[in-house]
């Protein structure tokens, strides 16, 4: 199922911006941060919920990317 979804939604993901200077943290993969956001809608629940384990995605991180 969630492959299905990632069809529809990986075209309307912007591409990962290049910083001039180089280095940093590597990205947290798109797919991984899709799965937290639709874990959310479907469990009802807040982001300080968000099971950081289970979806490999910190709460952080999930929220500045769905906004």
């Amino acid at each position: 199922m969630l492959d299905s979804l990632w069809e529809i939604a990986a075209p309307l993901i912007p591409p990962a911006r290049t910083r001039p200077q180089g280095g940093g943290r590597r990205r947290t993969d798109d797919r991984r941060v899709l799965a937290a956001i639709l874990y959310l809608t479907e469990a009802g629940c807040s982001w300080w919920k968000l099971p950081t384990p289970m979806c490999g995605v910190t709460r952080p991180t999930a929220h500045r990317r769905f906004a």
